[in-house]
């Protein structure tokens, strides 16, 4: 028993809509891993290069004698995970993915 033509030109085009949203469809039918991109994103980078920022600081203070340095440093290192989380969730991170889809 097979497909009426109609039912064949909806599959057709639901695939057609999947395969738009998700280009690791293909791959995944044809039973091979989905391609994936690298394994750090550059945003990422910046966020834990952010955590090295405040011992930096206190550091170079140590290093070159000035207060100011350790002072800014120290009151840096409280606020070094809020400012990662308020950089991950902002919606330019997910812009890799389709945000607006349509019913």
């Amino acid at each position: 028993m097979g497909l009426d033509a109609t039912e064949r030109l909806k599959l057709r085009r639901i695939e057609d809509a999947l395969r738009a949203d998700d280009p690791g469809l293909d791959a995944l039918l044809a039973d091979r891993p989905p391609h994936r991109g690298p394994a750090l994103r550059p945003l990422a980078t910046g966020v834990l290069a952010g955590y090295l920022v405040p011992p930096a600081l206190v550091l170079a203070g140590l290093l070159l004698h000035v207060t100011w340095l350790v002072v800014a440093g120290i009151a840096v290192c409280p606020f070094v995970p809020v400012i990662a989380w308020l950089v991950i969730r902002r919606p330019f991170v997910r812009a890799w993915t389709r945000t607006t889809r349509e019913p």
